[in-house]
């Protein structure tokens, strides 16, 4: 049980990132769903900042830390494409 946050962190980052990608994707769009899926998120990267904390070894508990500042790049860079796509015509 040494990488008890990692396991959590990654598991519960990735679900929570299912979630929110799947609500995306499908007709029924319902915000519970996705808070929930946010809040599984946000309870991943906690364990991910346990795991880091408590000095776990592995590479596990940096998949959520890094997905923590990759998603909102990737959103503001899809905002961004957004934007200049509307800007030329």
């Amino acid at each position: 049980m040494n990488k008890r946050f990692s396991q959590y962190s990654l598991w519960l980052s990735l679900l929570g990132i299912v979630i929110g990608i799947g609500q995306y994707f499908i007709s029924i769009y319902n915000p519970g769903i996705l808070y929930l899926g946010i809040i599984i998120y946000f309870t991943g990267f906690s364990c991910g900042v346990v795991a880091f904390g408590k000095n776990e070894k592995g590479l596990m508990k940096y998949f959520s830390l890094t997905s923590f500042v990759v998603i909102p790049l990737i959103i503001m860079l899809g905002m961004l494409l957004f934007a200049m796509n509307f800007g030329e015509s």
